[in-house]
């Protein structure tokens, strides 16, 4: 910024006239911040012109980086050219062998497509087969609850015509304790249903552990067998012929 004049109120003058003894001292004030003033002007056009100092500096910094990337860009671009001269002499020969290459991937694509395809026929098998055999354990489990449903409400049922037949003027207190039983028997119940979902989950769980072991297991296999039929095929169209270093293994 430009160098400007400040005035004594700006560097502190008091605005407190109405005292006589202040007004009697106004000239020495006046002295004082009129030093100051000199003071704080010098001080700006020292600022000033190390503000100019510094943005010639950046500007210099900037011009001297941007001839720099001028000369590298320039560096660049001749390397390219030379690089594609280069490509272009081999661009006859090279392009047989890619032409080569690209048939194999072709053929290894349709390859692996295949066994693909068959890998994920037999995993659908597999978990079909998987899901009947969840489905009948199911079956057969809800059979035993509701036997077991039937076998308890049967012994219930006997518990209280015994308990009638023994004693019929003790059947308040007989109720009472049939209500303490049966609210024992919902917990029991309760927990027992719980215990059973616990015993599930951990089967399901052990069964799906089971079936991502097979899954692993195939997958490996199919690879084993795959890597085989590869290695057979480059040796049927090779025969002896030892691989160039370039070649995939």
């Amino acid at each position: 910024p430009s160098a400007r004049p400040v005035s004594s109120q700006y560097l502190g003058t008091l605005k407190v006239l109405e005292d006589k003894h202040v007004q009697k001292n106004s000239t020495e004030f006046d002295k004082a911040d009129s030093l100051r003033a000199a003071v704080f002007q010098n001080w700006l056009e020292k600022k000033r012109v190390f503000l100019l100092e510094l943005k010639r500096i950046e500007k210099k910094k900037a011009e001297n980086l941007r001839n720099d990337t001028e000369k590298k860009e320039a560096v660049k671009r001749e390397e390219a050219i030379a690089s594609f001269e280069a490509w272009k002499k081999k661009k006859g020969s090279e392009a047989k062998k890619l032409n080569k290459k690209k048939k194999l991937e072709e053929f290894n694509k349709k390859k692996a497509a295949e066994q693909n395809e068959e890998k994920t026929e037999a995993a659908q098998k597999a978990f079909e087969k998987w899901k009947e055999r969840k489905a009948e354990y199911l079956r057969e489990q809800s059979r035993k609850e509701k036997q077991s449903e039937r076998i308890r409400k049967k012994k219930e049922e006997e518990l209280v015509a015994e308990k009638k037949r023994d004693s019929m003027s003790a059947v308040e207190k007989w109720n009472e304790k049939k209500e303490e039983y049966m609210k024992k028997k919902r917990v029991e119940k309760v927990l027992e249903r719980k215990k059973q979902e616990i015993q599930q989950a951990k089967k399901e769980e052990k069964n799906k552990k089971a079936m991502e072991e097979y899954e692993r297991w195939l997958e490996k296999k199919e690879k084993r067998e795959q890597l085989e039929k590869q290695q057979k095929k480059m040796q049927a169209v090779h025969g002896d012929e030892v691989p160039s270093p370039w070649s995939p293994p």
